[in-house]
């Protein structure tokens, strides 16, 4: 993302949604598919009409009454340039994934995101990367996930529109009753649904519009009740003057606050802080420690910009004391200005 990451909402597994003519056979899919509902992420495959279409991930938008899936493709995305187009494909050609409606993309940092490994509560067999959904169904009436085994094998039985956990109706397998059964845990206190609420009012989604002062709201309540998440997301819209007014002094606290539970980036963009004294007194000691932290933890933009200060320190002596480094959340992206 070109200025912050702040669309890493945790994913949910919801049921797939069906059509009133002719609906995809579902218990056609290998297991390790999931089922094509609104909102899930999936790679295109085996086109042949479309080839420019192929091995590019898209997020599944309906299932049409003929059977095929209408998806969004993202054509040059966070450029100038970025375009979205709206496609029909038959299910054959997409390679579903677990991890849906914003989820999380596979191979992130456990850590980075405070993920936990856990063992299926049903099979009690199947030890599941809660959070990146690896193994794992998430279940957002009631938070907790099942592995996706057990999750598929719900899906044919008499019990399929129930929670296998909390009784809950999944029946309405709509991304809208989705989004309403994480509102529902959020206004009951759940810290992970107010940080995914959040997350939805921050991006808009079909079914709930983009609103950032309502992000902020959620994003706070989830910090308040310990996210580290949504510590870093309002931070970043303190910083960027997203929702509301910029206030920098807030934005280097909760980046802080992020970083204290530990959230890789905002332990950078506290550093980053205070190298600058961005919202913060200045201490460039103390910001070469946050930054190691974060470079240790495997954070390109720390590492990059400790490099970048020995650069400096190596050019004359000029060092942080006559520079300023600008927090971006985008490794790659370095900024600073010589005064």
């Amino acid at each position: 993302m070109g200025k912050k990451s702040k669309k890493n909402v945790k994913s949910s597994s919801t049921k797939s949604s069906s059509s009133n003519n002719n609906p995809p056979p579902q218990n056609s899919l290998p297991r390790s598919q999931a089922p094509a509902a609104p909102g899930r992420k999936a790679i295109i495959r085996g086109l042949v009409s479309r080839k420019d279409l192929n091995g590019l991930e898209v997020t599944i938008q309906n299932v049409l009454d003929n059977g095929r899936i209408a998806v969004e493709v993202v054509f040059g995305r966070d450029t100038i340039a970025e375009r979205r187009e709206v496609v029909a494909i038959k299910r054959d050609n997409l390679e579903t994934r677990w991890n849906c409606i914003g989820g999380i993309e596979a191979g992130s940092d456990m850590k980075h995101w405070g993920m936990t490994e856990e063992e299926c509560p049903i099979c009690m067999d199947v030890v599941m990367n809660v959070g990146l959904n690896k193994n794992a169904a998430y279940l957002e009436c009631c938070g907790k996930s099942i592995c996706e085994k057990c999750f598929v094998q719900t899906q044919f039985t008499k019990q399929k529109d129930v929670c296998p956990l909390c009784r809950a109706d999944i029946s309405d397998g709509s991304e809208t009753a989705a989004i309403q059964r994480i509102r529902a845990r959020a206004e009951r206190g759940d810290a992970n649904a107010m940080y995914n609420l959040g997350g939805y009012y921050d991006t808009g989604r079909p079914s709930i519009p983009k609103d950032q002062a309502m992000a902020r709201v959620w994003f706070e309540r989830a910090a308040e009740k310990g996210e580290s998440r949504g510590a870093y997301n309002l931070a970043c819209s303190y910083r960027d003057g997203e929702g509301g007014a910029v206030d920098k002094a807030q934005a280097a606290k909760y980046f802080r606050m992020a970083g204290e539970r530990g959230h890789i980036q905002g332990v950078t963009c506290y550093g980053l802080a205070l190298m600058s004294g961005d919202g913060i007194k200045r201490d460039i000691v103390e910001g070469k420690k946050w930054l190691k932290k974060g470079a240790d933890a495997g954070d390109e933009l720390a590492v990059q910009q400790l490099q970048m200060h020995e650069m400096m320190a190596a050019f004359g002596g000029m060092g942080m004391g006559n520079g300023n480094i600008s927090c971006s959340s985008s490794p790659g992206m370095m900024s600073f200005s010589m005064g």
